[in-house]
C-alpha cells in the first residue's frame, strides 16, 4: 500500500525492504492502526485548493503580483472563504497524523520521518523553488510589453509631469487607480515623491483616497511615513482614512513614530533620499492635522543605518520561504510537539471525556482560545496575517498552534463513532451562509449586508469570534462531510493525495507566469481564472507522474514507489484492502 504525501501521512505497512527494517528498529506502540481515509484526502483537498486561491488572486481587488485586466469583487470574497479555512484545516490534520506517527512509531521515529517529509523537503525548496519565485516575481512584475504607455505614464509620474499623467488618464492609457509594479497606486507615488499638484489632480479625477497597496498600507500611511505634510492634508480633506492598519497593524499615526535612520534607509532603498530636519517638520504637521500629541519615535535608528523596526522587517517579512511558509511552521509545531508529546501521557489526556474535544461544546473553549491570537492580527482582512519571513510571527504561529494540538488531541482522543463533524449537514452551510458573509462585512464591509460598527473594541471582538466560528465550523463541517463520503479507501484519491504535496510546492511560480500570459486578453475573468487552475494542476500531473513519482523527488516527498505491472497492481490491491 502506497503512503501519502509527508505533512504526516504514516503508512499502513512498510513499503519495501528498507522500510520494513527501519520500522523493525522502532518500537511499534500502536501497530494496528487503521489509516483515516477521509482524512487524507481532506488534507489533499486543503492543499489543492490553495492552487485555486492564487490563481483568484491576480482578477480580485487584492494586492497581487500579477494585475489582469478583467477584475472582480467576486475573486476576493472567494479568497476570503477559502482563506479562512483552509490552513486552520491543514495544520488541524498534520497535528493529527503527527500524533498517529508519534503513537505508532515513538518520538524517535515521528523525528526521522519529519526530517526526510518536511525539514528536507524545505531546505531543497528554498535551494530551488524560491529562487524561482524571486526571479518569476520580478519578471511578471514588469509592465506589459503590450502597454508601453504604461511606462511612458509611470515615468511621468516618478518626474511630476502633471500634464502628462492627467492626458492619459483622460485618453484612457492608464486608470487613475492603476498600480505600479511594485504595488502602489498612483496616489501613493505622487504622495512619496512630493507631487502635492499630482496628488490634488488625483483626486479632482476619482482616484480612491483609501486605495490599499500591496502591504495594504495607503497613501497616507505613505505621507506620514516620509512627513508630506502638504500631501498629508489634501489626503484628509479628501476623506483618507485616519486608522487604516496595513498588513504590519500599523496606522498613519504609528508610521510617525519611525526612527529616522529606520525611515530613511526605507526610502533610499527606493531612491529618496531624506533630510532629517525636513522629516521631522513634515511630521510635526502631520501630527498636528491627525491630533497627535505623542509621535516622536524612541528608535535607535541613525541616519547612517537601520533601527529595529528595520531588523524586525527582515526578519519577520523578508519573503526568505514564500509559500514554503508552511513546512518551516510544521518544523516549529513538531518542535513544540516534542514537548507536547510527555506532557499528554503524564497528564492523560487520552482520558479526557470524548466531548469535550469531538462535540459542538468543543467550541467553547476553542474559540475564545482561537480569537486570542487572532486579536493581534490586521483587524481589516478575514482570516490569519501570512508570515513568510525567517521567523515566524508569534500571533500567526500561536494561530496554527491552537489548529495543529487539537489535531493531535483528537488523534488521542479515537473518535471511532464520528462524532465530530457528524452535523455537517447543518455546520457547512451555517458557515458559509451565515457566519462568513456577516465576518467579512465586519472586518471589511465588502458585501454590505450588516452595519458598520463605530466601536472599535467591539468591532474587533465580533470580527475575531465570527473568524474564529467560521474556520471551526468549516473544519467540523469538512471532517464529517468527507467521513462520509470518502472513508473507504480509494486508488484515485490516493494517487491525488499523494500528487498534491508536489502540486502546491511546485505551483505558484507558473501560476503567477500564467497570470502574467493571460492578464491583458479580453477573455472573461472566469474563463481566464478557470484555465489557470487547470492547464497549470494538469501540467504538475504529467510532470508528477512522469518526473516526479518514481525519482528521488518522489521518494523524499512520499516514500518509494515502483513501477509494477497490472497483475501485480492488482495483487498488492487485493491485500491492502
Amino acid at each position: 500500500m502506497s503512503t501519502s504525501f509527508d505533512t504526516a501521512v504514516v503508512p499502513d505497512q512498510p513499503q519495501d525492504v528498507s522500510e520494513i527494517a527501519e520500522a523493525a528498529t522502532v518500537p511499534a506502540i500502536e501497530p494496528t492502526i487503521e489509516r483515516r481515509h477521509d482524512l487524507d484526502a481532506l488534507r489533499a483537498i486543503a492543499m489543492l485548493l490553495g492552487i485555486v486561491l492564487h490563481a483568484a488572486l491576480s482578477f480580485s481587488p487584492i494586492p497581487w503580483t500579477v494585475k489582469d485586466s478583467q477584475t472582480s469583487e467576486f475573486y476576493s470574497v472567494l479568497f476570503a472563504v477559502v482563506h479562512g479555512f483552509r490552513m486552520p484545516l491543514f495544520f488541524m490534520l498534520s497535528g493529527f497524523f503527527t500524533a498517529m506517527l508519534w503513537r505508532k512509531r515513538g518520538l524517535g521515529g515521528l523525528i526521522k520521518q519529519r526530517l526526510k517529509r518536511i525539514a528536507l523537503p524545505l531546505f531543497l525548496g528554498c535551494l530551488t523553488i524560491v529562487p524561482s519565485m524571486w526571479a518569476v516575481s520580478s519578471f511578471v512584475s514588469r509592465p506589459s510589453p503590450a502597454g508601453s504607455q504604461n511606462v511612458v505614464v509611470w515615468e511621468a509620474v516618478v518626474a511630476g509631469d502633471t500634464d502628462r499623467v492627467r492626458t492619459a488618464l483622460e485618453n484612457d492609457e492608464v486608470g487613475v487607480d492603476a498600480v505600479s509594479q511594485d504595488g502602489a497606486s498612483l496616489l501613493t507615488v505622487a504622495v512619496f515623491l512630493g507631487h502635492a499638484e499630482m496628488v490634488e489632480m488625483l483626486l479632482d479625477m476619482g482616484a480612491d483616497v483609501n486605495q490599499r497597496n500591496r502591504d495594504q498600507g495607503t497613501a497616507l500611511h505613505s505621507a506620514a511615513f516620509v512627513g508630506r505634510g502638504v500631501e498629508a492634508a489634501l489626503l484628509l480633506r479628501a476623506g483618507a482614512d485616519a486608522d487604516a492598519v496595513d498588513s504590519n497593524g500599523q496606522t498613519p499615526k504609528d508610521l510617525l513614530k519611525t526612527d529616522f535612520g529606520t525611515t530613511n534607509f526605507i526610502a533610499t532603498s527606493f531612491g529618496l533620499p531624506l533630510d532629517e530636519p525636513t522629516l521631522k517638520a513634515g511630521r510635526a504637521e502631520i501630527a498636528k492635522q491627525l491630533g497627535v500629541s505623542d509621535y516622536l519615535g524612541s528608535g535607535s535608528g541613525t541616519a547612517e543605518g537601520p533601527g529595529w523596526e528595520t531588523i524586525e522587517a527582515l526578519l519577520f517579512q523578508f519573503p526568505a520561504f514564500m509559500h514554503l511558509w508552511f513546512l518551516w511552521f510544521l518544523c516549529w509545531l513538531i518542535a513544540a510537539f516534542l514537548i507536547y508529546a510527555p506532557l499528554a501521557d503524564a497528564m492523560k489526556l487520552r482520558k479526557l471525556p470524548s466531548w469535550l474535544v469531538c462535540s459542538p461544546f468543543s467550541l467553547l473553549w476553542l474559540i475564545p482560545l482561537t480569537m486570542l491570537p487572532l486579536s493581534y492580527m490586521n483587524p481589516e482582512v478575514f482570516g490569519p496575517d501570512p508570515s513568510i519571513g525567517l521567523l515566524p510571527l508569534p500571533s500567526v504561529l500561536a494561530y496554527y498552534a491552537v489548529f495543529f494540538f487539537f489535531g493531535a488531541l483528537y488523534w488521542d482522543i479515537d473518535d471511532a463513532e464520528g462524532r465530530l463533524g457528524r452535523a455537517w449537514a447543518i455546520s457547512l452551510p451555517i458557515a458559509v451562509i451565515a457566519v462568513f458573509p456577516i465576518g467579512l462585512d465586519v472586518v471589511s464591509g465588502t458585501l454590505g449586508i450588516v452595519p458598520s460598527l463605530q466601536d472599535h473594541a467591539l468591532k474587533a471582538l465580533a470580527a475575531g469570534f465570527l473568524q474564529a466560528l467560521f474556520a471551526w465550523l468549516m473544519i467540523f463541517g469538512s471532517i464529517g462531510l468527507c467521513r462520509r463520503l470518502m472513508s473507504r479507501e480509494s486508488r484515485t484519491m490516493r494517487y491525488i493525495s499523494d500528487s498534491s504535496y508536489w502540486l502546491y510546492l511546485a505551483h505558484l511560480p507558473l501560476v503567477l507566469l500564467a497570470q502574467w500570459f493571460v492578464r491583458d486578453s479580453t477573455l472573461p475573468a472566469f474563463v481566464k481564472f478557470s484555465g489557470i487552475t487547470i492547464v497549470i494542476s494538469g501540467f504538475l500531473l504529467l510532470t508528477y507522474e512522469y518526473g516526479v513519482r518514481y525519482t528521488i523527488i518522489g521518494r523524499i516527498l512520499n516514500g518509494p514507489r515502483e513501477r509494477t505491472s497490472q497483475g501485480r497492481a492488482a495483487r498488492e490491491h487485493e491485500s491492502s484492502t
